[in-house]
């Protein structure tokens, strides 16, 4: 890690929206705001996944359900490698869907590499 400029460093992740979590009406006292749990939901998910460097957002996808190995590819075919340059060092975390060796090959064909987080 030491050997690598900060620079060139590009950090992929995801989070995942439901978008009925929210309540649209709720009972409180005048001027306090309501906080209460929702139950588990199983309406409709957006996930958001996104590339960061230390300068700028590299790619940005959104995608109407959970993240597979067939939409992360699909980010980092169309979003992730236009922006990516050689020397670039992309950093991924152990969701299944980033141990596809094709993606791996695909980041390398640009000249950038690919580290891989240890799991937490």
């Amino acid at each position: 890690m030491k050997d690598i400029d900060p620079e060139n460093l590009v950090f992929i992740d995801e989070t995942g929206v439901m978008l009925g979590l929210t309540r649209t009406h709720a009972g409180s006292n005048k001027g306090t705001r309501v906080y209460e749990m929702k139950p588990f939901y199983r309406g409709q998910k957006v996930t958001v996944i996104g590339a960061i460097s230390v300068k700028e957002v590299v790619g940005l996808m959104t995608i109407n359900n959970s993240m597979d190995s067939k939409a992360f590819k699909v980010f980092i075919e169309h979003f992730l490698l236009p922006e990516l340059w050689p020397g670039a060092v992309v950093v991924l975390d152990n969701l299944p869907a980033h141990k596809l060796a094709s993606i791996e090959q695909m980041i390398k064909s640009v000249g950038a590499k690919v580290l891989n987080l240890s799991p937490y």
